[in-house]
């Protein structure tokens, strides 16, 4: 109640003050021909203190928007920060995950492969795709990615190619399906890893283990058709997976943007998606316009 008194007194006290200038109107309607010039002086008074009111309302709604832009500024600011903050993190990033990489390859070269070190390289390729995430997020507003013709069937198994030893460390395995022409389709090759990716590291973290992933690449009259599927525990709450930060499992790790990032993409590209989950399967279908096709639409 005290709160609610400091909050709102000057509005308390305008109704208060238009509510005596209403009863002494009225009591002046009823009495104008008796006394009316006795009531005169009191009319006058409350009229200069809503005036006066009004004026103090007038102030302060004008220091509460000088106020408010301050904080818009300060937090602007923040943002502009948190921002220029994340950009140099992820590119400083990127210089000692390489360097990683190129030592692991170097020293399978020279020595062999070695379990500890497929271990380390498994957990770094983790961390580049997360990586790859984070720097699409801070730099899709500031940078123009410009289409280019790529052969679906060649940089998905590129890709799982690349992926191949994470899967292996969580017991899993990749079963890749062609059952289409070479057929090329019309995407930036970055957002296209990400749609890809995403559904590659999504798929290695919820499958059970001891199992496939399936993929299958076909095609239709004007699709080429990326469909991922595996065993997994069905999904509850299928219109909330691609939600930012929506995680289906808490206990796995993960930042709940992959999807999410995704969905972004495809909207952009005009890519349809199709999900289904049972308990039996689990499957995201990826729906890309063959090269020729987009090439005549756009």
């Amino acid at each position: 109640m005290k709160r609610f008194l400091i909050d709102y007194h000057m509005h308390i006290f305008g109704i208060v003050a238009f509510g005596f200038t209403f009863i002494l109107a009225i009591v002046g309607l009823l009495n104008y021909k008796h006394d009316f010039v006795k009531y005169l002086p009191y009319g006058i008074l409350v009229f200069v203190i809503n005036i006066i009111y009004l004026k103090i309302i007038i102030l302060s709604r004008q220091d509460y928007e000088k106020k408010l832009k301050k904080k818009r500024e300060y937090t602007q600011r923040l943002l502009r920060f948190q921002n220029l903050f994340l950009r140099h993190t992820i590119h400083e990033t990127n210089t000692p995950l390489a360097i990683i990489m190129a030592n692991i390859e170097l020293y399978e070269l020279e020595h062999g492969k070695n379990e500890t070190l497929s271990n380390i390289e498994a957990a770094t390729k983790n961390i580049y795709s997360i990586y790859d995430d984070l720097s699409y997020l801070t730099q899709k507003e500031k940078i123009s990615y410009l289409k280019q013709t790529i052969c679906l069937v060649e940089f998905i198994k590129a890709r799982l190619d690349f992926f191949s030893i994470v899967a292996h460390q969580s017991e899993l395995s990749f079963n890749l399906h062609d059952n289409c022409s070479p057929a090329s389709i019309l995407i930036n090759e970055t957002k296209l890893q990400r749609i890809v990716d995403n559904n590659i590291t999504n798929a290695i973290k919820y499958t059970q283990e001891i199992e496939q992933i399936h993929i299958l690449i076909s095609e239709e009259q004007e699709n080429v058709i990326f469909e991922i599927s595996s065993h997994s525990s069905i999904i509850q709450e299928p219109n909330r997976v691609f939600e930012p930060y929506y995680r289906e499992q808490s206990s796995k790790e993960g930042l709940g943007l992959g999807l999410n990032l995704v969905k972004e993409i495809c909207d952009e590209e005009g890519i349809d998606i199709i999900l289904q989950s049972t308990k039996e399967l689990t499957s995201f279908q990826y729906f890309f316009k063959k090269a020729n096709y987009a090439n005549f639409t756009s």
